[in-house]
């Protein structure tokens, strides 16, 4: 809900973009759709502090 504050109700984007980019962008990182839709640069050794869930036990 930030990330939607942060674009949409400030003005910067549509409800209709913001959606649509995320669907585009798939099953990234918060952190790396941010950067993207926010077109902040990124570093090629960014590490992510997100943690994607492990289904192996």
């Amino acid at each position: 809900m930030a990330l939607r504050r942060e674009l949409v109700d400030s003005g910067k984007m549509t409800d209709k973009q913001f959606h649509d980019s995320i669907l585009q962008l798939n099953e990234l990182p918060v952190e790396f759709i941010r950067a993207l839709l926010t077109q902040q640069p990124l570093r090629k050794d960014f590490q992510t502090s997100w943690k994607f869930y492990s289904f192996a036990k």
